[in-house]
């Protein structure tokens, strides 16, 4: 599929941003986990999520889903308690790359010698695995692969026992999984993490935790994070409701920061560690006009920017809808520290320099980041790369070039944010899905 985008001078409107993707994926597993049934209330309805749904329902989690007049999606979830009970031996995590990270630790918390096989779709095949699988070896499982060392599908069996390990940190998930399914072994464990990357991530898992009960000590000792899990959780049913995402919500903002209006977003909670939320006080620095009140946000467009030096260690989701803010913005935009933005859906640095080099944007890669100037930008016929993203940070770049763009492989967004370009359109956006 493509999307068309057209100059579009204004935007303006109210909407309800769609739920947190990595909030619901921790409350699934979690749920699967859990002693009785949990209630996931405001659930994220997208590719991702259905792929956590369908792999907890592989591993024995009875699940029924609700949706009310308004559109607002409901899981109840039954879990199969400790050791998790599986339905199959077979679990396919599609191209969820939180899923299949998060999953592959949890396999160890099986009941019996069962021998998984877990597999997912070409995109999550080319994303790194191999540290989270060195990792969970020296915890007691073993992971073969018939294809090379930790290519999917992988072989998983063994139970995860409780040790001190060392992980390298290039992605919070790697930690996340392993903090998702060591507080519920016997005794305790520790994991040392050199050179943490992406905190609020890990910060969001470790808080999920603490609401049900399940305390991690967290410390930092120069580069290396220390955390020490105690052991023996065990975890009832819950009921959570799911705040709006910040990282869908990047590109919203970024619309309404570029074109003239007045946009207003709506659902989140701005007390959740989601780290995306540093957006907003990023463009304000740059000269934006935005504001929060209660659990919603307003942005006023058409405000001059000005480009400033980003550090996006923090925040890799946000790379593709800054690199289009910094071609609007006066003087030069630089983001750096993001070096795990290359292992994302697709390497997102190089993507989003090609693409914006293609309307004529003043763009450069460097190894951790990107460089832009102020550029003015015109229409093109791009690549999406299969990744929700860059595809909706692209489609932004479109209602600012002069002309029309078209963005390829657009089908992507369904990933995390399906009525991307339905809501957009309904701001008064030039764009449409075809």
């Amino acid at each position: 599929m493509e999307i068309h985008v057209s100059h579009t001078p204004s935007i303006s409107g109210c909407l309800t941003v769609p739920s947190s993707k990595s909030q619901t994926v921790r409350a699934l597993l979690l749920a699967l986990l859990g002693d009785g049934t949990s209630v996931i209330r405001n659930m994220l309805d997208s590719d991702d999520t259905t792929a956590a749904l369908e792999c907890i329902q592989a591993l024995g989690a009875a699940v029924v889903i609700t949706k009310d007049d308004s559109g607002i999606t409901t899981a109840h979830v039954t879990g199969t308690g400790l050791p998790i009970q599986a339905a199959t031996k077979k679990i396919f995590t599609r191209n969820s790359g939180i899923t299949t990270r998060f999953l592959l630790p949890m396999l160890g918390l099986a009941e019996g010698d069962m021998v998984f096989e877990l597999d997912c779709g070409e995109q999550m095949r080319s994303r790194p695995i191999e540290p989270l699988c060195a990792a969970l070896r020296s915890l007691g499982m073993t992971i073969e692969s018939g294809e090379g060392p930790d290519i999917f599908p992988l072989r998983v069996s063994g139970r995860l026992r409780p040790r001190i390990i060392e992980v390298d940190g290039i992605t919070s998930q790697y930690i996340s999984a392993l903090l998702l399914s060591l507080p519920w072994l016997d005794d305790p464990s520790e994991i040392f993490v050199n050179n943490l990357n992406e905190r609020p991530y890990v910060e969001m898992t470790v808080r999920s935790l603490e609401t049900l009960g399940v305390s991690v000590g967290w410390t930092r000792d120069g580069v290396i994070d220390i955390f020490k899990i105690q052991g023996g959780a065990r975890v009832n049913g819950f009921d959570r409701s799911i705040p709006a995402d910040f990282s869908s919500a990047s590109c919203l903002i970024a619309a309404g920061v570029l074109l003239a209006g007045a946009v207003t977003l709506e659902g989140f909670d701005f007390d959740d560690p989601q780290g995306d939320k540093r957006l907003i006080e990023i463009v304000r620095e740059m000269g934006a006009d935005i504001s929060v009140n209660g659990s919603t946000l307003q942005v006023k467009g058409g405000r001059e920017l000005v480009g400033i030096r980003i550090d996006c260690n923090d925040i890799p989701d946000l790379v593709p809808a800054l690199a289009v803010i910094g071609t609007a913005a006066r003087g030069v935009t630089e983001l750096v520290n993001v070096p795990q933005a290359r292992l994302k859906e697709t390497d997102r640095i190089r993507s989003m320099a090609t693409e914006l080099a293609k309307m004529g944007a003043r763009i450069s890669e460097v190894d951790d980041g990107l460089r832009i100037e102020h550029s003015e930008i015109r229409g093109a016929a791009l690549h999406g790369y299969s990744d929700h993203r860059t595809i909706m940070a692209l489609s932004i770049a479109g209602l600012i070039a002069r002309g029309s763009t078209i963005i390829d492989t657009a089908e992507g967004v369904s990933k995390t944010y399906p009525e991307f370009v339905r809501d957009i359109v309904s701001l008064g956006a030039n764009m449409k899905m075809e």
